[in-house]
């Protein structure tokens, strides 16, 4: 009996305690939930991906000519200009050849001028003073070797020996006249009064007095011993050859008059330009050697690779660095190949480098695919820059929002609001339950998601994934109100 009461009393107390469990959970508050109302926004679907800057034109630089390498003018991330001196090979020795065909080039220019002015006034006179001379020399000497002729002939009487002392007093004062003559012609020469000409003469009259003395102290030798056969014989040879020297010496001073008179001749002067056009292709030559000594830009943009040091020897062609032209460049990014769909040709992007977050630049899509990476399952997309901004560098990484999709005034939630179960849904909060509610995704912006499903009364919980359908709930509406 008492054993029955005790299980009696153990049931009472059990169900006791779960009744006072059910009255205190009936009696809690529900769970407060964030929630959001649908709002009217204009919304941009994205497709985020990471790229990386890629120039379109790049060229190799190298030299035309090989040599040790003098000077590099740049560095790595350097602008530079088409035709730019970007390297210099050394060119010693090619500068002392510039400076020999330099020199030779006026040496060429003066004979030029030279044979092209025609003869200046003085050289014809000194060429008129020495056809002069020339007759006077070669008749003096004419004349004595006839008169020694004459005189080896007529033998030693004493009335030719008379004339031949004559003679001798009179050609030796003649000599000292001329030379006083002289001494005198120079000094007025020395102080201006004559030319040069008028000293020449004067030397040339001084040779002809001693030309005639001797030839009178000869005479007088001859006279004063009668001569023999071989004597006379030899005197007419000399006679002869005075009279040929004479006619060769005065035909070789005219000849040279003749010349300086038809001054300037055609071809002198010909012969002078062809020089000069000589030496001038010798200093282009040379000239254009040394201009192959200095290694330029080829293009306009960056230095984005440096493969010379000074004082290294390359080969004629071998690449010295590597300049990446900016006017045309492209991004390429990866993306998901199950965003093909959503991207096209066209589409407008903002790309933004991460070192210059504050300066994104605006790019255009201009090709998706073709090809599509199996093993990794990303598709390449290329984007063209619409301005290129001046601090974008080959190789950078860009991170780029495609806009694939663009609505206005469409009813918006937050992207948290929305869950994929067997479709798109979100979760209301209608008379106190949580209740899940299909809706049809239009757009996916970065912050919000465009749907269609909803009323503007709707309480959609901001938060999908911290409820469950059914659960209790008081619904306190998100900072804002409508999101």
């Amino acid at each position: 009996m008492k054993r029955r009461s005790k299980s009696i009393l153990t049931g009472l107390a059990v169900v006791s305690i779960v009744l006072v469990i059910v009255a205190v959970r009936f009696a809690m508050p529900a769970p407060k939930v964030e929630v959001v109302r649908p709002a009217s926004r204009d919304v941009v679907e994205v497709v985020v991906a990471t790229g990386r800057v890629r120039a379109l034109l790049q060229s190799e630089v190298g030299s035309e000519t090989g040599g040790v390498v003098e000077e590099v003018l740049v560095r790595e991330g350097d602008r530079v200009q088409a035709g730019q001196v970007v390297a210099r090979l050394q060119r010693d020795e090619l500068l002392e050849q510039l400076n020999a065909a330099r020199a030779a080039v006026e040496t060429a220019t003066r004979e030029l001028q030279q044979v092209s002015r025609g003869s200046l006034p003085e050289e014809i006179a000194r060429a008129r003073a020495e056809l002069e001379q020339a007759e006077q020399v070669g008749r003096a000497r004419l004349e004595a070797a006839v008169q020694r002729l004459r005189q080896l002939e007529a033998g030693g009487r004493a009335e030719e020996i008379g004339r031949a002392q004559a003679a001798v007093a009179d050609a030796e004062a003649r000599r000292k006249q001329a030379e006083a003559d002289l001494r005198r012609t120079r000094q007025l020469f020395e102080a201006g009064a004559l030319s040069l000409a008028d000293v020449e003469k004067a030397e040339t009259a001084l040779e002809s007095a001693r030309a005639a003395e001797e030839t009178a102290r000869a005479q007088l030798s001859l006279a004063k011993n009668p001569a023999r056969s071989e004597e006379i014989k030899a005197a007419q040879a000399e006679v002869q050859s005075a009279r040929a020297s004479l006619e060769q010496s005065v035909k070789a001073a005219q000849a040279n008059l003749q010349l300086l008179l038809r001054k300037p001749l055609r071809e002198e002067v010909e012969v002078a330009r062809a020089r000069l056009r000589q030496a001038e292709a010798n200093v282009r030559l040379v000239e254009e050697r040394l201009r192959q000594r200095d290694v330029l830009a080829p293009i306009s943009g960056i230095v984005v690779r440096r493969n010379a040091e000074p004082g290294q020897s390359v080969l004629p062609g071998a690449s010295l660095m590597s300049i990446a032209s900016m006017e045309r460049v492209e991004i390429l990014m990866e993306t998901d190949e199950s965003n093909i769909p959503r991207l096209a040709p066209g589409q407008s992007a903002v790309a933004v480098v991460p070192a210059y977050r504050e300066q994104p630049f605006r790019a255009v899509v201009t090709q998706v695919g073709p090809e599509i990476d199996s093993q990794r399952g990303v598709v390449t997309v290329r984007l063209r820059p619409v301005q290129i901004p001046s601090f974008l560098r080959p190789d950078m990484t860009v991170d780029v929002s495609v806009e694939v999709k663009q609505l206005k005034a469409a009813t918006t939630v937050p992207v948290t609001a929305v869950v994929s179960r067997s479709g798109d849904t979100v979760f209301v909060v209608e008379n106190g339950k949580v209740r899940a509610k299909p809706v049809r995704v239009l757009a996916r912006g970065e912050e919000t998601v465009a749907v269609e499903g909803l009323s503007p009364e709707d309480l959609v919980v901001k938060q999908a994934l911290r409820v469950k359908e059914g659960q209790k709930a008081t619904p306190q509406l998100a900072a804002g109100g409508a999101q």
